[in-house]
């Protein structure tokens, strides 16, 4: 149940974090004393392997969920917006990377009227290595032409959003590192009032748990999903790019190199999967088409 008063619900998820989760707690509680709004802080442990549980035991005045395994980050958020009392849910990463002490600067954004405020990492490209920070460009330049918007930080993990907005596409949201980003995605979907606020990222705590190949996969598999629900036209030129790139143009090639055959069966098995990735894309539609309707 949502409470009627203004005040936010502060989610840390958390997987093997027992050298830096106290310490985000702390910082968290301390900021939360010099800003006047009611509020929780629901810590959601994701079947941390690590003495993460023994640590927080400590805490008191937080909610802790714990999961039996490891779900996935997304998922951790989703279990706490599920047990969130208020409207505004935040969230940071506990690795101490975020300057939690900038929370009242969002919050203030929040109060003009923003639907999302997100703490964009003025500093990554000083962090980044050449190939991270080329692969994290041609990321951002992508979602950035998808959806033609200005997206100055799609997966910053330090934010503060309406739950109710939220509601609206929670099954489609990523449950794994991507979860920010398709976040991202359907609030401008959605027309939502979205502010980015400029804060210095630090190195974190540990080691990363982010796969970085297999997670830019299902990112722009779901960036994707987001294109061909909001904007499909968008997304039916370019797949028809596409088609004429990799199926009509080799085939092309291939029968005035008179090699008829293979390029009868080529234009053939490029027809055919188009079609039946076309399918799939139609019936994506349409199942978050009768989902939105529900709600």
């Amino acid at each position: 149940m949502i409470d009627s008063q203004v005040g936010i619900s502060f989610i840390v998820p958390v997987y093997n974090e027992e050298d830096s989760v106290v310490n985000t707690i702390e910082r968290l509680k301390n900021t939360f004393k010099t800003i006047d709004i009611a509020h929780e802080i629901i810590l959601v442990n994701d079947g941390s392997l690590d003495k993460t549980v023994e640590v927080i035991k400590q805490e008191s005045d937080i909610k802790v969920i714990s999961h039996p395994i490891n779900i996935g980050y997304g998922n951790a958020i989703k279990t706490g917006i599920k047990n969130a009392q208020y409207e505004w849910i935040g969230i940071v990463d506990a690795d101490g990377t975020y300057k939690i002490e900038r929370l009242k600067d969002l919050i203030d954004e929040m109060k003009k009227g923003f639907d999302m405020v997100v703490a964009a990492r003025s500093n990554l490209h000083q962090l980044d290595g050449i190939l991270k920070r080329i692969f994290r460009w041609l990321f951002v330049f992508f979602i950035k032409f998808t959806i033609n918007k200005k997206i100055e930080d799609p997966n910053s993990g330090f934010r503060i959003f309406k739950r109710s907005i939220v509601l609206d596409f929670f099954p489609f949201l990523c449950g794994e590192f991507s979860f920010t980003t398709t976040l991202t995605i359907f609030c401008y979907g959605e027309e939502c009032f979205v502010r980015y606020l400029p804060i210095e990222y630090g190195k974190r705590t540990g080691s990363s748990k982010v796969k970085h190949i297999r997670d830019t996969i299902k990112a722009v598999q779901l960036i994707i999903q987001g294109i061909i629900y909001y904007n499909p036209i968008k997304f039916y030129l370019l797949f028809s790019i596409f088609m004429g790139a990799f199926v009509a143009f080799p085939s092309m090639v291939l029968a005035l190199l008179r090699w008829y055959t293979l390029s009868l069966y080529f234009l053939i098995w490029g027809i055919a999967s188009i079609l039946l990735i076309a399918i799939g894309v139609l019936g994506d539609i349409m199942r978050m088409g009768q989902f939105k309707k529900k709600t």
